[in-house]
């Protein structure tokens, strides 16, 4: 037998970590005013309502220069365009009016205007040419108006007679800044041109006064609406039309449940303590790929970093379309305002953002370092008789899935274990699986988080802190996990520990390391098998099934 080592040792680089950034900001004659965004890929061009300057911008991103500016009626607010690409529809919610613009004129103005009977937000337009128009209402009349083009100007008005409650006025000026949020009521159509979804914060603008819809072009009716707590109108919908986000919420359009939420346990990196998806000044957009294979969402936490981000620095997240689950964090340079388009190509995202403008050319996203670890999870093992003496000590490279230098630094750190209850929280424990012989299948928890004294490097000698040592390559790290002979209090796994994983080159967030360590008996039997939960430690596992025809585990 072999005693377990009693030497302990901790080398642990602790860098400033000035990450950098995702997206190039273009300065903007609206600056943080802009309230709504459109691309006109046909032109090339950018329609961003301006609402305080009572004017639409209009951004060319051939030249990457705005061009000249279309005045228009008081507070604009949203912008849509016709199926054909000929026309702009502004709302002006102060000029109760609905602005027209002809997009085939060489000078851009304000051509026609139809008179409202409510200040209007909202403004989508259908397949067939007519326009939905939502309103703040007056007397619960006139909150959803349609607009015919094609119609005599005195026929060419509508109400929808079965409606959603109106929503709340505007709040001016705007919550922490963000224009966007000011406004309570957004639209948006399919692709189909069928359908356009709709969402309202309505009166009192309690959390569980927020109502989203779903109308139909051809009849002119709203299908269905919903009540949803903590419901966000911050829009976007996938190609087909079959899913929808709003806000946090991925919604099932012809059901209206909700599919999936974002959530801090669908995230392999860490999110600051308390963090909570539902606060409606931290959306700063979504948008579908073309393919339908990713959400793009943007939120507004600064990324954890020692020492601390700025508080501008957002994330953009990468997230399955099924589940949310988040494939990967960018750090932009400020943060988004709540709307975001992109170009048929899916190459290129255009966002309003807290100066005005930023554009994020996925197409180039690779040209940039980006830190991606082997190994998320980590198993060390330790007996009295040195059996798992091959487990005691294990490696895990940081390489570099893009391009240009990438260095390394790391440090221990404590996920917290309370924050906010429910979407957006943490709390509870991890876990793996153990096989033993003969095939028998068991899930295991993980134990609860081992203090090391927040997100600073430990002692070197005290706590149970698993040994790291970085070791820097040419381009990333290699990092030497060692089993800590003073976790050996009683058999049983100790953990999880949690490294943070830093690059001031790096443009994404890198996923945090999280390692378990195993004290056993030299004798027992069953190879235990650490599964990825990504952070939060809220994450267990629940249930497995053996598939013996298929030679699979099924793990919920």
């Amino acid at each position: 037998m072999r005693p377990a080592s009693s030497l302990v040792f901790c080398v642990v680089t602790v860098l400033p970590s000035f990450a950098a950034t995702f997206g190039t900001v273009v300065p903007a004659p609206g600056g943080a005013s802009y309230s709504d965004i459109l691309f006109d890929e046909r032109r090339q061009r950018l329609y961003l309502s301006d609402s305080s300057g009572n004017r639409i911008d209009v951004y060319s991103t051939q030249q990457r220069a705005f061009l000249s500016s279309i005045k228009t009626d008081s507070q604009p607010v949203s912008v849509a365009m016709s199926p054909d690409g000929n026309t702009l529809y502004i709302t002006a919610y102060t000029g109760s009016s609905l602005n027209i613009v002809d997009l085939t004129r060489s000078t851009l103005a304000v051509t026609g205007r139809v008179s409202l009977p409510a200040g209007p937000e909202g403004v989508a337009v259908g397949g067939d040419g007519r326009v939905l128009i939502s309103t703040v209402g007056n007397a619960g009349q006139n909150v959803l108006l349609v607009y015919d083009p094609s119609a005599p100007s005195s026929s060419n008005l509508s109400n929808v007679a079965l409606t959603p409650a109106a929503p709340t006025p505007p709040q001016l000026p705007a919550p922490s800044g963000n224009t966007y949020a000011s406004y309570h009521s957004k639209l948006i159509t399919t692709a189909d041109g069928k359908s356009i979804i709709g969402a309202n914060v309505i009166s009192g603008g309690a959390a569980n006064n927020r109502v989203v819809f779903i109308y139909e072009v051809a009849s002119a009716t709203v299908l269905r609406s919903r009540i949803v707590t903590n419901l966000s109108n911050v829009l976007s919908v996938s190609p087909d039309g079959s899913k929808f986000m709003a806000g946090a919420s991925l919604f099932d359009t012809q059901t209206l449940s909700i599919v999936a939420q974002q959530n801090v346990a669908n995230s392999p990196f860490a999110f600051p303590s308390g963090a909570n998806f539902n606060t409606q000044t931290n959306q700063g957009g979504s948008v579908f790929s073309p393919d339908s294979s990713t959400i793009y969402s943007a939120f507004n936490f600064a990324p954890v970093q020692n020492p601390p981000a700025n508080a501008n620095v957002t994330r953009l997240l990468l997230n399955d379309p099924d589940n949310l689950l988040i494939r990967l964090g960018l750090q932009l340079p400020e943060s988004l305002s709540g709307r975001m388009v992109m170009n048929s190509a899916g190459s290129t995202i255009y966002a309003l953002s807290q100066s005005g403008l930023i554009t994020l050319p996925l197409s180039a996203l690779t040209q940039s370092p980006i830190a991606q670890a082997d190994s998320q999870t980590i198993l060390l093992a330790n007996d009295q008789c040195g059996v798992t003496a091959g487990m005691s000590s294990l490696a895990d490279s940081i390489r570099n899935a893009g391009a240009g230098r990438l260095s390394i630094n790391v440090q221990a750190y404590t996920v917290p274990s309370t924050g906010v209850n429910g979407l957006g929280g943490f709390g509870g424990a991890g876990g793996g699986v153990i096989i033993f012989p003969g095939g028998v299948v068991g899930v295991v928890g993980g134990g609860g988080l081992v203090p090391v004294g927040g997100p600073t490097t430990p002692t070197p000698t005290t706590g149970t802190v698993p040994i790291v040592q970085t070791a820097p390559s040419q381009n990333g790290a290699t990092l030497n996990f060692r089993y800590n002979s003073r976790a050996a209090t009683k058999l049983g796994t100790v953990g999880p520990s949690d490294f943070l994983v830093q690059s001031p080159e790096a443009i994404n967030i890198p996923a945090n390391i999280r390692v378990y360590q195993n004290n056993r008996d030299a004798d027992a039997p069953g190879t235990v098998i650490p599964v990825q939960q990504n952070i939060s430690a809220g994450e267990t596992l629940m249930d497995v099934l053996q598939d013996p025809v298929r030679q699979k585990l099924y793990i919920a």
